[in-house]
């Protein structure tokens, strides 16, 4: 097993993931494993565990962390949050987790997939446009009940949509995640506090 050295430990991780301040709390952490309890992924995935991922990320264990697997099975479905006696928001943790693994090329895998979704909201304001003979069927169905026979997204609404991702940077997160090479992730909590190489 190999040794963690200091270029492994943050002690400013915490506000580094926490840049948007949306889980400020997480230092009142009481490690009472009620999140890892109610999980259903932990439940069925024995090396998920929220409270060491929280426990994690107040030491700094960056690099455990970034590469691991785990942080990418959270699925949002807020037992966590909804058992925690001190109202800590864990998949808003979480998110903030993947952000910082992607901008460190950590994940590509799970968010290019979705990528097709974001620029074709940016081009149609829509996620999801199917080919022609989808189309069809879609208005066929909308007319059969008495619905619009395909959604309407104006010009204006469109140009507001592209607006957004521009100002926001998302199309250039999205297009530097697509164009960037990914490093492995793997399994950091299979074996407990240090992972097998």
């Amino acid at each position: 097993m190999p040794r963690e050295t200091d270029r492994d430990w943050d002690p400013e991780l915490y506000k580094k993931v926490d840049r948007y301040h949306l889980v400020d709390n997480l230092e009142q952490c009481l490690q009472c494993g009620k999140c890892t309890g109610n999980c259903p992924v932990a439940a069925i995935t024995p090396s998920y565990n929220p409270r060491a991922i929280i426990n994690d990320v107040l030491s700094g264990s960056i690099t455990r962390l970034l590469d691991s697997e785990e942080i990418w099975r959270c699925f949002w479905c807020a037992n966590c949050y909804r058992v925690c006696p001190v109202d800590i928001n864990y998949p808003l943790l979480m998110m903030q987790l993947r952000y910082m693994a992607l901008e460190n090329g950590y994940g590509q895998k799970y968010v290019n997939s979705i990528n097709r979704f974001v620029f074709k909201a940016f081009d149609h304001g829509l996620t999801f446009v199917p080919g022609q003979k989808g189309i069809e069927k879609i208005k066929r169905l909308r007319t059969g009940v008495e619905a619009e026979p395909w959604p309407t997204v104006t010009d204006e609404a469109k140009a507001q949509y592209r607006a957004i991702f521009e100002q926001t940077g998302a199309v250039e997160f999205m297009e530097k995640i697509q164009n960037s090479e990914e490093k492995p992730l793997r399994l950091s909590y299979l074996e407990g506090r240090i992972a097998n190489e």
